[in-house]
């Protein structure tokens, strides 16, 4: 009964909504102005300047042309609003390729890539071009290279939107890429299905990076609603997807001035997001922004010259760190707790008041980190053992020395216990009322440290009370929980991993365990379903170990190769013909004889995930991601041996 009044309030809530919409919309000048081409075949020579969605009958135009068949240009003041609206500062770079302006997945050889949109040729269509009309007149993924669906799962479903609300607009702001890594890697990892009936998810290929970006999550709502089935279909939302890196996650996009409404349209939804605040804090000025029951937190993305800088691709867990790693580094005699970074709200260096407790030089920002990075300076910035300062050019050197290393929150949420876990250092998380990446299904107390905000003074105790017992099996935990911390299969390995257990993978996972047992809450996510399980613990469910990617096999029967047996841990053995390598470090966790990717075709077979490790860098048996291709790798660097047909690429699971 609460359902159905909940689903009947959303459905009133979108209707109050389109309502407004279609006002504001009337007032906007008419190149703004996007309403849906009814259904039926696009107008005659769609396709010679635009592109033809055959499931919807809309025809898709570049930025700088409209009309039913994108066959007029707009005049000089029509196209510098538009160009506005989409976030460019002059009508020249809206219509120059910039850096970062490439198509999603490359168009799939299917198109052209025109300032960031895909024109596909004639029968295809899609964001990306992967779309057909099948035989059965029904949408396709690339049935031309029989593409099928992985039997795991999830099965994720994307809403194709008009342009102006996913390429259209200045990607050059997108400096948080995470979304459109995530669409990318759907296709080639065989989560994507183009028919929603059987879709366990719903998926909104739009970025939401800053608040203002909520309006276009609307429309696209407004939108889907008029032009799909299933958001009405699940309630208004339920199973449908939406990824949010601004700081503060599903707040930042709810509560935009002028739209307070918008956070009961978005209420069913499943947002993934950085940010796990589950609770207001009045002393920060933060609303709650994680929802339990539907919300799930994602690790930071780091891009690859984010992580040499941090020095996190010569990590305590690769398997060559002992031997290859400078003889001062490969002991933890570095500090007890290291960290490095600002204090103050307002940048300033933390003041000396009656020479024993630091203070910020002005109250702006005070609440920048909650108070927690001031609080634990306050206390502890003197004190043996402890590395606490704004700045530390040994910064990469003392994340693998240290003990334990401080990952703060932010003006949000915060990073830092990602690069310890990447690196190898034991985490330290004092945040109050926040999930971090994956929590509750993944406990983070099992291979790091929470401390209360009230035990702060009483810091030094409570990590001198751990004994090397407990912080031996810490540390060996490690490993597995960076595997889920990196976005591997995108960037490439950092310490030897397959990718199999990737950030992304673990988002895939947690959304199939959460499609097969619905109202089960994520705490109890792992004990209801041993497959999700046996993931968080970097196990294969089938064989208890981290084993070779596959690749689909003979399409034409829809399989895919089994997979094949690695060596022993630590052999480093490679057979002739299969090439399967590997060695892992004593003590540091599941075998790396799981980075070898059976290929899909001659060239791929054999070969492992490519690394971005220093530490592979004379190892002949390993690739280094740069010498195999040039980034941008489309579908990601899981791709780098098969980069013209995205479903020949080795896929995680079968």
């Amino acid at each position: 009964m609460r359902r159905d009044i909940e689903t009947a309030f959303a459905a009133w809530l979108l209707s109050v909504y389109l309502c407004e919409h279609a006002v504001a919309q009337s007032r906007s000048p008419p190149t703004l102005a996007a309403s849906a081409s009814p259904r039926g075949p696009c107008a005659a020579n769609c396709t010679r300047y635009g592109t033809c969605n055959e499931e919807l009958g809309r025809c898709d135009c570049p930025r700088h042309l409209t009309g039913a068949a994108c066959d007029q240009r707009l005049d000089p003041q029509q196209l510098e609003a538009r160009c506005k609206e989409l976030g460019f500062f002059s009508v020249a770079a809206c219509l120059k390729p910039g850096k970062g302006s490439g198509c999603p997945n490359g168009c799939n050889r299917n198109g052209a890539c025109v300032e960031g949109w895909c024109h596909c040729r004639s029968g295809y269509y899609g964001d990306d071009c992967s779309l057909q009309t099948g035989p059965d007149g029904r949408p396709a993924i690339l049935p031309d290279r029989r593409y099928r669906p992985r039997a795991r799962g999830p099965r994720v479903y994307v809403y194709e939107l008009p342009p102006r609300m996913t390429s259209w607009r200045n990607d050059m702001h997108s400096d948080r890429p995470t979304a459109r890594h995530f669409l990318e890697r759907l296709l080639p990892t065989g989560a994507r299905v183009a028919d929603g009936d059987s879709a366990d998810w719903f998926f909104f290929p739009v970025n939401l990076r800053r608040s203002t970006d909520a309006y276009v999550l609307a429309d696209a709502i407004a939108y889907v609603a008029k032009n799909y089935p299933w958001w009405n279909a699940t309630g208004g939302g339920r199973r449908h997807l939406v990824i949010a890196t601004g700081d503060l996650g599903r707040a930042e996009a709810e509560y935009v001035r002028k739209q307070s409404k918008l956070h009961r349209l978005f209420a069913n939804m499943t947002f993934v997001s950085y940010w796990g605040l589950h609770q207001n804090r009045s002393d920060a000025g933060w609303r709650a922004s994680h929802l339990n029951a539907t919300d799930i937190v994602l690790p930071v993305y780091l891009m690859h010259n984010k992580m040499a800088s941090l020095g996190l691709t010569r990590g305590r867990h690769h398997p060559k760190f002992l031997a290859k790693a400078s003889p001062a580094l490969r002991e933890r005699t570095g500090p007890l707790l290291f960290f490095s970074g600002r204090i103050c709200g307002d940048s300033s260096d933390p003041l000396l008041a009656n020479a024993s407790a630091p203070r910020c030089a002005t109250n702006r920002s005070s609440a920048y980190s909650a108070g927690i990075r001031q609080l634990v300076h306050r206390h502890h910035w003197n004190r043996t053992g402890f590395f606490i300062r704004l700045w530390d050019k040994k910064y990469a050197e003392h994340l693998v020395t240290s003990r334990f290393c401080f990952g703060p929150m932010g003006g949000g949420h915060g990073q830092r216990q990602i690069h310890a876990v990447l690196a190898g250092c034991v985490p330290l998380v004092i945040s109050d009322g926040v999930l971090e990446p994956f929590e509750p299904a993944l406990s983070w107390s099992d291979f790091g440290v929470r401390v209360a905000e009230a035990d702060i003074p009483r810091l030094h105790e409570i990590l001198e009370a751990i004994t090397p017992e407990e912080y031996a099996l810490k540390a060996s935990r490690l490993r597995c929980a960076a595997q889920h911390m990196a976005f591997s299969l995108t960037t490439g390995a950092l310490f030897g991993e397959s990718g199999r257990f990737d950030a992304f993978e673990t988002l895939h996972e947690l959304l199939r365990a959460k499609a097969a047992h619905p109202g089960v809450p994520m705490e109890r996510l792992r004990q209801a379903d041993p497959q999700l399980d046996a993931f968080l613990d970097c196990r294969d469910p089938a064989t208890g170990s981290d084993a070779p990617l596959t690749a689909r096999g003979d399409s034409s029967a829809g399989s895919v190769l089994s997979d094949v047996a690695a060596p022993e841990r630590g052999s480093g053995s490679r057979s002739s013909g299969a090439g399967l390598a590997g060695t892992a470090a004593q003590g540091s966790g599941p075998s790396t004889a799981g980075s070898d990717l059976v290929g899909g075709r001659k060239e791929a077979e054999g070969r492992r995930l490519c690394s971005i490790s220093p530490f592979d860098g004379k190892d002949p048996q390993v690739d280094l991601c740069r010498a195999v291709h040039s980034w941008p790798a489309h579908g990601g660097y899981m791709c780098a041996y098969s980069p013209d047909d995205l479903t020949l690429c080795p896929r995680p699971w079968p």
